[in-house]
């Protein structure tokens, strides 16, 4: 049997078939679309790596029916029922990419609820289940909700960063992107965005009242902006740092923390690669084949977590738009000085 939705060596090809669904559902209360990706197991006489590439090899061509329950106790609350869509494009690669069936649905996610999914395939021939609670999002702290910008202009200090958890928060994962524009010789404008830190933590704190604090070194802020930026590319005319008067949301640095439930951060622990010399990893799955199914035993694999993004946008002031300006690390970008008339009537703050 061989587990379309992974390669994983536990899975022994020659065993016998049995017809095990592989289910993914990551609950996201910072969206209102929420996605549940349900696949087949499969077993030939073909090699697994040409078996893979037919679509009809991960999809069950019988019906299926997706249904999020909400749940205080054993007592169904509400039910929401997902539909199938194709609309979403699968990326190339060892999997087949013509078709990308996913069910989509909009339930109502309130926190303090257990969410139970259910997958009922071939008219109860198969009903999976699986259940988590809500990640509630951070709060973050600093840099200010009300101030206006923030400076990163000397390379000898840190930028800080600090946040409350959410409730059943288990897992941290901070990214600060750099947002700005290319003015390309053909006279268009693109709108680009680069990471310049990247933080992931461990059931740092589940307590949400002890913030979490983080930091990076201004230095790496310009060292970043170097490597990944193209100081070559002939094509561009000039780069301007991101600036929107209109939208508070939309700055030039975007700081966001994002969430995971006890699911995902098990599910993250145990998927991970290994370092060391025994490869064999357990198979870490929260689904199950709930008894009123009519198949007589059988296994599901795959997971039900939550998971949670906020963040805070930030407008960059003149001595950082100078320094990346005339900075030894980024004075070949071809960024403008603060005085370009770009960020004298673009910036938000000074209004």
């Amino acid at each position: 049997m061989f587990a379309a939705s992974a390669c994983n060596s536990d899975f022994d090809v020659t065993d016998k078939w049995e017809d095990s669904p592989a289910i993914y559902c990551v609950l996201d209360t910072s969206q209102s679309m929420q996605y549940v990706k349900v696949n087949k197991s499969f077993l030939g006489n073909l090699p697994a790596s040409e078996m893979a590439t037919v679509s009809d090899s991960l999809f069950y061509d019988c019906d299926v029916q997706v249904k999020l329950h909400r749940k205080q106790g054993k007592s169904i609350l509400k039910t929401w029922n997902f539909w199938a869509a194709d609309s979403i494009p699968k990326e190339s690669g060892y999997f087949a990419n013509d078709r990308n069936t996913i069910w989509v649905g909009r339930p109502e996610l309130i926190n303090g609820y257990t969410y139970e999914l259910e997958v009922n395939i071939d008219n109860g021939r198969i009903i999976a289940k699986g259940e988590t609670q809500l990640v509630d999002g951070s709060r973050i702290q600093v840099p200010a909700k009300l101030a206006p910008k923030v400076e990163l202009a000397r390379y000898n200090q840190d930028f800080s960063i600090k946040y409350n958890p959410g409730t059943n928060a288990n897992l941290q994962e901070t990214n600060v992107y750099f947002n700005y524009l290319e003015v390309k010789n053909t006279g268009d404008t693109v709108k680009k965005s680069i990471n310049v830190f990247s933080n992931q933590a461990y059931k740092t704190s589940v307590n949400t009242y002890t913030a979490v604090e983080l930091a990076f070194s201004v230095l790496s802020f310009y060292s970043s902006l170097a490597a990944q930026i193209n100081a070559d590319d002939e094509t561009v005319v000039k780069r301007l740092v991101y600036m929107n008067p209109n939208e508070k949301k939309d700055q030039a640095l975007t700081i966001v923390v994002s969430s995971g439930d006890e699911n995902l951060y098990t599910y993250m622990q145990v998927t991970k690669p290994t370092s060391g010399i025994a490869q064999d990893r357990p198979i870490f799955t929260n689904v199950y084949i709930d008894e009123s199914s009519k198949m007589n035993g059988g296994k599901a694999y795959g997971l039900i977590a939550s998971r949670c993004s906020v963040s805070v946008s930030k407008a960059l002031g003149s001595e950082t738009l100078d320094s990346i300006s005339r900075g030894i690390h980024t004075k070949n970008l071809k960024f403008p000085s603060w005085a370009d008339n770009y960020y004298l009537t673009h910036k938000p703050y000074d209004k």
